[in-house]
């Protein structure tokens, strides 16, 4: 009985063993070169970002990255815009839909909400609606980014949940 104990814990110990080196971190490469994708990540319901009763606002995080890494990198350069529109709006209507209500942010003005993450470098957004608030139960949310060069990129859609004040 000792003996299989014995030989079963060796296993284990050896199994755990290889020819290279343990304990190895791995450090993601830095994300290089233009802008390639627009990630936005919406708070699914609306938020009360003035301390009144009811909502006046979305929470979205965004990531800018390369077309060939998987990780956020700092926007330097070009215009980024948040647009909302009114209800639930189709991937392929959003070219020629009316936005409800639209932030602009130059380059410069987004190191105010850069933070790190696991992401990478990503840009945390409270903004309020003014008085464009939505008149129904939710809206959809896009980032659109501008190059210097003129390329626009858009990020997928999200919906989030809005309730009345």
């Amino acid at each position: 009985m000792w003996v299989t104990l014995l030989t079963g814990a060796l296993a284990l110990v050896c199994a755990g063993c290889t020819g290279g080196p343990r304990n190895q971190i791995i450090t993601p490469k830095p994300a290089r070169g233009p802008i390639g994708e627009i990630h936005l990540f919406g708070i699914p319901v609306a938020l009360d970002l003035d301390g009144r009763p009811g909502t006046d606002g979305i929470g979205v995080r965004l990531y800018a990255s390369p077309s060939d890494r998987a990780r956020g990198m700092p926007i330097k350069e070009g215009r980024l815009e948040i647009l909302m529109f009114e209800g639930a709006v189709e991937a392929a209507a959003l070219g020629t839909a009316t936005p409800l209500r639209t932030w602009t942010f130059e380059a410069g003005q987004l190191a105010q909400f850069q933070s790190e993450t696991s992401l990478g470098t990503g840009y945390q957004l409270a903004l309020r609606w003014e008085e464009n608030r939505p008149k129904g139960k939710a809206v959809t949310v896009v980032a659109r980014y501008r190059s210097p060069a003129g390329a626009v990129l858009l990020s997928t859609a999200n919906s989030i949940t809005v309730e009345s004040k």
